[in-house]
């Protein structure tokens, strides 16, 4: 009796666990990847991948059936398109987190870890294009609104299916689909959103990085986020990949276009992901005149190699940092114009030095021009420093040398080459000279 219930329990096992290198493919399938596997979920099995290129399939008693999935070097979660549904996956079996339901608000969003939490950006639903970020909440099992400090009047338009990076504490976006508010009727039509943004996750702010060009022709295209720390683009046109933060977008030449155009798509979603360990894609194949079956490529047999590089945007001008360098412009003309020291400053500064180069009639001609500064003395009385036995033109010309000599080592201290003194004819009587320093 005991055998034929164990002969039974192994059949059974068999059935449920079974091995094949090619699982059956039904309608509604998805692939995803986590740490060095990668899966499939074709109706109520999900198949896994092995280093022996098989696939071991189980049931997983999922309540969705509209998936997205995202992972972090630790944690793997699967969640329904829209949000509100939210299993956590260790490689092996589904756990729910969540006690909420199916939003139909936040289709094609971009849903990411930081700091060990949840959270989701953007995405379509309820006739709307988002531009909220949502939050797990763990503790209450339900999905929350996050306060955002930037006006709205300062956020990025709503859009879904865009780019986006996430690097460190902060999440960069850009161009996705959308609707814009300046053109009449425009919520009747989605149309291309092309700018790019940064959101700073701590102090919960928005900055604009720029506009630029999206490289999106049509909504038939499909992304792959963190694709070597970039956005990767698949589309029947072209490949390309996208760095928001580092503003690059890298063109693949020799791509194979061809496979991207035989690869099934359901739910406007390519059924395709990619595999780090082994450095290439899994995808469903559409078999026109066959059943679909699973394939592996390699990235260079589907992307082949980089060719081009451009900027994905022109840098916005930041007001603050022009406000910024405005301001330090504007201080150091101030400090050369209204702060520069003066000669005569200059002179006091080094005046004891300057002192005891100069003779006894130069010292008293320079204490005379320093008292009557910022007027001019008059050539005659300074003259009265000589000695009154001298003749005018004497005088005249010790005068014009001790005026020379003065400045040449007031000169020589300051280490100016400039002119110390500046001499006029006197407004009144033009026979006399006046002097002051400069």
């Amino acid at each position: 009796m005991y055998r034929i219930y164990f002969i039974i329990f192994f059949l059974i096992s068999l059935k449920v666990f079974s091995q094949t290198k090619n699982p059956e493919i039904r309608s509604n399938s998805f692939l995803f990847s986590f740490k060095d596997k990668s899966y499939l979920i074709s109706g109520d099995s999900i198949y896994s991948s092995s280093k022996t290129r098989e696939w071991n399939g189980t049931k997983h008693h999922l309540e969705i059936n509209d998936y997205v999935f995202f992972e972090n070097n630790s944690n793997g979660f699967l969640m329904h398109n829209s949000g509100g549904i939210l299993y956590h996956f260790d490689g092996t079996k589904f756990d729910r987190l969540d006690d909420s339901f199916i939003f139909n608000s936040q289709y094609e969003s971009f849903p990411f870890i930081h700091n060990n939490s949840i959270y989701n950006f953007g995405g379509y639903g309820l006739f709307t294009f988002k531009n909220i970020f949502t939050y797990f909440n763990l503790s209450k099992k339900e999905t929350e609104i996050v306060s955002i400090k930037t006006p709205l009047s300062k956020q990025p338009l709503g859009r879904k299916k865009m780019f986006s990076q996430l690097e460190g504490n902060e999440l960069f976006i850009g161009p996705g689909l959308g609707y814009n508010p300046d053109i009449e009727h425009s919520y009747k039509k989605s149309k291309i959103i092309e700018d790019y943004w940064k959101f700073d996750l701590i102090e919960k702010e928005w900055f604009k990085l720029g506009d630029g060009t999206s490289y999106l022709k049509n909504e038939n295209y499909y992304l792959i986020y963190n694709y070597k720390n970039t956005t990767l683009f698949l589309s029947e046109e072209s490949i390309f990949t996208v760095d928001i933060k580092n503003n690059k977008v890298s063109f693949y030449k020799n791509s194979n276009t061809d496979y991207i155009k035989s690869i099934k798509k359901e739910r406007e979603r390519y059924l395709i992901t990619y595999n780090k360990s082994r450095n290439g894609f899994y995808a469903i194949l559409d078999k026109r005149d066959s059943k679909n079956t699973l394939n592996f490529i390699t990235a260079n047999d589907l992307l082949g190699v980089p060719d081009t590089v451009e900027k994905l945007y022109e840098e916005e001008e930041n007001p603050i940092l022009l406000f910024g360098t405005g301001g330090l412009i504007l201080l150091i003309i101030f400090v050369f114009v209204f702060l520069k020291k003066t000669n005569i400053q200059k002179i006091k500064l080094k005046r004891k030095k300057i002192k005891v180069q100069l003779t006894n009639e130069e010292e008293q001609l320079l204490c005379l021009i320093e008292e009557h500064y910022p007027n001019y003395i008059k050539f005659p009385d300074l003259m009265d420093v000589f000695d009154p036995h001298l003749s005018y033109e004497n005088k005249k010309k010790k005068l014009r040398t001790a005026l020379y000599q003065i400045e040449e080592k007031i000169g020589k201290t300051l280490k100016m080459k400039s002119k110390i003194f500046i001499e006029r004819k006197n407004k009144e009587d033009l026979r006399i000279k006046e002097i002051k320093i400069k």
